[in-house]
């Protein structure tokens, strides 16, 4: 009766993450919002205001990182502070913060002539979902462009592989990837316990 139970439960987990994603994403508490020029430090932070905007949700190349592309090394770090700074110069941008990471920098989404930062930067291939924009991140593979064109290692496997500090995704995108996320810790635990059965 316990595994019937478990896979009734798990079949119940279903139907509520079905009906959840449908649901709009769930807001984060605002703790903050800058406007101004803003200037690109890397391919996922801003300087704004005189402090430093990690944008949330995705991560770009780290500079001196590089990557290939038709059988070239090319420097994939700084094409992607590149592209940002193309997308932020010559406007307004405001950030919406909704915290700090533990490196003590602003977290927020930013826009630019009401285009969010973060989802191009990811669509057109020059960062990687964080937490964020997986729809976008597929479409950019699919479509071969920015890193995608080439071979390249996240952002996150090549800190870790040259010392640099490990980080975690920022967010999760909506109800659906929070329910994912819990249902793979649910399902990761039934498994344990019918196992030890």
């Amino acid at each position: 009766m316990g595994t019937i139970g478990g896979w009734i439960f798990f079949l119940l987990l279903c139907v509520g993450a079905y009906f959840a994603s449908k649901l709009p994403p769930p807001e984060r508490a605002v703790t903050g919002e800058l406007s101004g020029v803003a200037s690109a430090s890397d391919g996922d932070s801003l300087r704004l205001d005189g402090r430093r905007i990690r944008l949330e949700g995705i991560d770009a190349p780290e500079i001196g990182q590089t990557c290939n592309r038709q059988g070239a090394e090319w420097d994939c770090g700084a094409d992607a502070r590149q592209r940002l700074r193309t997308m932020v110069s010559g406007g307004t941008t405001v950030c919406r913060l909704h915290g700090r990471d533990k490196y003590g920098r602003d977290l927020g989404t930013c826009e630019t002539n009401g285009r969010d930062i973060g989802r191009q930067m990811v669509a057109t291939g020059y960062a990687v979902s964080y937490g964020r924009y997986q729809k976008e991140e597929a479409s950019a593979e699919e479509q071969n462009v920015g890193l995608w064109a080439g071979d390249f290692t996240r952002p996150q496997a090549w800190r870790r592989a040259n010392g640099h500090a490990d980080e975690t995704p920022h967010v999760v995108d909506g109800w659906l990837d929070a329910i994912r996320l819990w249902l793979f810790e649910q399902l990761s635990a039934l498994f344990a316990r019918i196992g030890d059965a």
